[in-house]
């Protein structure tokens, strides 16, 4: 089939309606934008007016409406009727929230992806006829209509315009702005290779490939392309500090370029600059220093750090929700402790707590510096040393926990950790407990079920304070006691030797001394009763479902909340969707960062 476009050449009277129509569809590209955030307020309102009428039930019945995630009427029972039955829109949403391919994203994205695309596609192909210049530059205006659009989405404060009509997170967002700006990538590669193909085809190209305009355009081409390869998951996670820094710099330097690429792009590319200095100005005003951080290697440990800050005044008036997450910088370090990379979870309450508790894991960047600065600390040495007081700047907070619903409105709910993950059930968890008080503690305990994998009790030990009735830990790796005699038995039993006994004891003993008394790590000797202490094993997902969602009666609702390793939430989640396709009424999160 022959190409519908051609060269053609237009009078002026042409030329001056197809700069109407540029201009036209690239503003009809950016309002439409909003068209997407109101359709989704219909599913919202209904959600709303579902919760109101469910409300009204039980105040007549004498419960309290409470803004906080966890009410404190939850050692009330809410009333449990018959089992709950997903309709087939909740089912289908299930499904939508499911990722396509390990890293690939949810079906949910790629449909919007998809569609969106659709839409952009047919904005660029509309009106143009046969005019090949007037589909290139089409391609290239619509893509710079939504770059303002594009920035909001990395906009991380809660009153992002996008954040307060979706009442979602910037990590529940990030999905979308990748997304977007994949579909950004191919619409200015479209745009700059359907113009290098005319200036070919012209014998232009020697020519033009000096001139200003074409300069900048392959330098915005190219400054894309770099962004989009360096966002790739790989990328990202073999190494997260080049792909920040290439992310932000090319990010601020695309804008001048696109800006004296061509006048007609410039009102999008101030707006997007607006959009980007809000960015800058909003992180900034959320910042607040400290110079009174506590940092110690947790004991027992080999890689995990704690992290306690007093409550700064500034922080006083902010409303922490129970599983938000702070990001956290060192302004005397090198330049990468300068920078704000990682978020860290609130591992505690800090409103009742009055400080800020991180339990982190010491891997690099960041964690790298506060695991140095804490193993200084710790370290003890002949004369009496000053403790090192390193000024940190914390900022946030931030998170999907601020629009959680009402937790306490669920007849059941699971909460599951892996490692350091339960910085972000642990406070959800304490938060529920507390609200009910000493004395409906066995009721809570039949409500919540709090679920956490370790690889040694000693990454447990700094939250077993914390846990209530009914909690289980699950410990991985086998004490080291065991895994020295069971190592020592089977090479005796190799060599045949009964002789060697004495002397593997003797060996063993001698293990045990040497290494200072960190086999306490393993001893289960001080865990409080009321937890159950699963050795060797990982949670059997299909079994803990099968008591959250079997209770008499059957719970109508169930809230399960997740934070781990990829691999234990994709495990989780493939057990709760038998339960989903069942038909039971399920409320689902995992918190991950996807950045």
């Amino acid at each position: 089939m022959r190409f519908p476009y051609t060269f053609t050449s237009p009078d002026e009277a042409q030329l001056q309606r197809r700069r109407h129509l540029l201009d036209t569809y690239g503003q009809v590209a950016q309002i439409s934008a909003l068209i997407p955030l109101l359709v989704y307020q219909i599913p919202l309102l209904v959600r709303l007016l579902k919760d109101r009428i469910v409300y009204s039930s039980r105040s007549r019945s004498g419960a309290k409406e409470h803004a906080s995630p966890v009410t404190p009427s939850f050692g009330r029972q809410p009333v449990e009727g018959a089992e709950s039955q997903t309709s087939w829109w909740d089912r289908l949403a299930w499904r939508l929230d499911e990722e396509v391919l390990p890293g690939w994203g949810t079906w949910r994205v790629l449909l919007v992806a998809t569609l969106w695309t659709a839409w952009l596609l047919l904005l660029a192909i509309k009106d143009t006829g046969d005019d090949y210049l007037h589909l290139t530059k089409r391609f290239g205006i619509i893509t710079a209509s939504q770059l303002p659009f594009h920035y909001l989405l990395a906009v991380k404060s809660s009153y992002s315009p996008i954040s307060l009509l979706t009442r979602l997170s910037h990590e529940e967002l990030n999905p979308y702005h990748r997304a977007l700006g994949r579909i950004l990538l191919l619409f200015l590669s479209l745009h700059a290779s359907f113009y290098l193909n005319f200036y070919v085809q012209k014998s232009l190209l020697l020519k033009r490939i000096r001139d200003a305009d074409v300069i900048l355009g392959l330098l915005a081409i190219t400054s894309l392309l770099v962004l989009g390869t360096t966002a790739l998951a790989w990328i990202r996670r073999k190494n997260y500090l080049l792909f920040f820094i290439l992310h932000v710099t090319l990010s601020i330097s695309l804008l001048p370029t696109l800006y004296f690429h061509v006048s007609h792009l410039r009102p999008y590319i101030l707006e997007s600059a607006l959009v980007y200095a809000l960015l800058i100005l909003q992180r900034n005003i959320s910042q607040t220093k400290t110079r009174s951080a506590a940092l110690h290697p947790l004991p027992g440990t080999k890689d995990l750090i704690s992290v306690s800050v007093p409550l700064p005044p500034a922080l006083r008036t902010r409303t922490f929700h129970p599983g938000q997450h702070i990001y956290l910088s060192l302004p005397a370090s090198n330049p990468q402790g300068k920078l704000r990379l990682n978020p860290f979870t609130v591992a505690n309450l800090p409103a009742k707590d009055k400080h800020i508790r991180l339990v982190l894991r010491a891997l690099d960047g960041t964690t790298a510096l506060l695991a140095a600065l804490a193993a200084a600390d710790d370290d003890p040495a002949p004369q009496p040393q000053p403790l090192q007081k390193p000024t940190l700047l914390i900022e946030g907070p931030y998170g999907a926990a601020a629009n959680f619903p009402t937790l306490a409105s669920f007849p059941r709910i699971l909460l599951v950790a892996g490692g350091v993950g339960a910085t972000f059930t642990l406070p959800i968890y304490r938060d529920l407990l507390d609200r009910v008080g000493d004395d409906d503690h066995d009721a809570a305990a039949s409500r919540v079920k709090f679920v956490w994998a370790v690889k040694s009790l000693a990454d447990a030990r700094w939250a077993m304070p914390h846990l209530g009735k009914g909690s289980e830990v699950y410990v991985s790796r086998k004490p080291r006691q065991r895994q020295r005699q069971q190592q020592q038995a089977s090479r005796a039993e190799e060599e045949g030797d009964d002789d060697n006994d004495d002397a593997m004891e003797m060996q063993e003993q001698t293990g045990l001394i040497a290494e200072g008394g960190r086999a306490d790590e393993d001893n289960a000797d001080s865990i409080p009763s009321h937890i159950t202490l699963h050795r060797s094993s990982r949670p059997d997902f299909r079994l803990i479902l099968s008591e959250v969602f079997s209770p008499a009666p059957p719970p109508a609702k169930v809230a399960v909340l997740v934070c781990g390793p990829a691999g234990m939430g994709a495990a989780l989640r493939r057990e709760v969707g038998v339960w989903v396709r069942r038909g039971r009424e399920v409320w689902w999160h995992g918190e991950e960062f996807a950045w």
